[in-house]
Protein backbone atom coordinates (compact mmCIF):
# COMPACT_ATOMS: atom_id res chain seq x y z
CA UNK A 1 0.00 0.00 0.00
CA UNK A 2 2.78 2.42 0.81
CA UNK A 3 4.23 2.43 -2.68
CA UNK A 4 0.77 2.43 -4.27
CA UNK A 5 -0.08 5.63 -2.38
CA UNK A 6 3.28 7.32 -2.81
CA UNK A 7 3.15 7.16 -6.62
CA UNK A 8 0.01 9.27 -7.14
CA UNK A 9 -0.03 11.17 -3.82
CA UNK A 10 3.66 11.81 -3.19
CA UNK A 11 5.46 11.51 0.14
CA UNK A 12 3.64 10.17 3.19
CA UNK A 13 5.17 12.77 5.49
CA UNK A 14 2.66 15.15 7.11
CA UNK A 15 5.13 18.06 6.82
CA UNK A 16 7.96 18.58 4.32
CA UNK A 17 10.73 18.82 6.92
CA UNK A 18 10.29 15.13 7.83
CA UNK A 19 9.94 13.79 4.31
CA UNK A 20 12.44 11.14 3.26
CA UNK A 21 12.03 11.80 -0.48
CA UNK A 22 10.86 15.43 -0.67
CA UNK A 23 12.57 17.12 2.29
CA UNK A 24 12.29 20.88 2.57
CA UNK A 25 13.62 22.87 5.51
CA UNK A 26 10.98 24.70 7.50
CA UNK A 27 11.54 28.43 7.10
CA UNK A 28 10.46 29.20 10.67
CA UNK A 29 12.49 26.47 12.37
CA UNK A 30 15.60 27.64 14.21
CA UNK A 31 16.94 24.17 15.07
CA UNK A 32 15.37 21.03 13.55
CA UNK A 33 17.17 18.78 16.04
CA UNK A 34 15.12 20.14 18.95
CA UNK A 35 11.88 21.18 17.22
CA UNK A 36 9.11 19.39 19.13
CA UNK A 37 6.62 19.58 16.28
CA UNK A 38 9.14 18.07 13.86
CA UNK A 39 10.00 15.28 16.31
CA UNK A 40 6.32 14.36 16.69
CA UNK A 41 5.75 14.56 12.93
CA UNK A 42 8.68 12.19 12.38
CA UNK A 43 6.91 9.69 14.65
CA UNK A 44 3.69 10.20 12.67
CA UNK A 45 5.51 9.65 9.37
CA UNK A 46 7.15 6.48 10.66
CA UNK A 47 3.87 5.09 12.03
CA UNK A 48 2.00 5.78 8.79
CA UNK A 49 4.81 4.33 6.66
CA UNK A 50 5.06 1.23 8.88
CA UNK A 51 1.34 0.53 8.56
CA UNK A 52 1.08 1.20 4.84
CA UNK A 53 4.33 -0.54 3.92
CA UNK A 54 3.28 -3.69 5.78
CA UNK A 55 -0.24 -3.80 4.30
CA UNK A 56 -0.92 -5.40 0.92
CA UNK A 57 -3.71 -4.54 -1.50
CA UNK A 58 -5.03 -8.06 -0.88
CA UNK A 59 -5.30 -7.27 2.83
CA UNK A 60 -7.16 -4.04 2.06
CA UNK A 61 -9.66 -5.92 -0.11
CA UNK A 62 -10.13 -8.58 2.56
CA UNK A 63 -10.79 -5.94 5.23
CA UNK A 64 -13.35 -4.37 2.92
CA UNK A 65 -15.04 -7.75 2.35
CA UNK A 66 -15.14 -8.45 6.09
CA UNK A 67 -16.65 -5.04 6.81
CA UNK A 68 -19.26 -5.57 4.10
CA UNK A 69 -20.18 -8.99 5.50
CA UNK A 70 -20.55 -7.51 8.98
CA UNK A 71 -22.74 -4.75 7.60
CA UNK A 72 -24.74 -7.23 5.52
CA UNK A 73 -23.71 -5.58 2.24
CA UNK A 74 -22.40 -7.15 -0.92
CA UNK A 75 -19.42 -5.50 -2.60
CA UNK A 76 -19.31 -5.27 -6.37
CA UNK A 77 -15.82 -4.62 -7.71
CA UNK A 78 -17.04 -4.64 -11.30
CA UNK A 79 -16.64 -1.66 -13.57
Amino acid sequence: MGQALRVPEGPLAPVACVSVTAYQKCEKCVDEAVCGIRLVMMDVREAVADILDSTSLEQVLERSRQAARQAGNAIDYGI
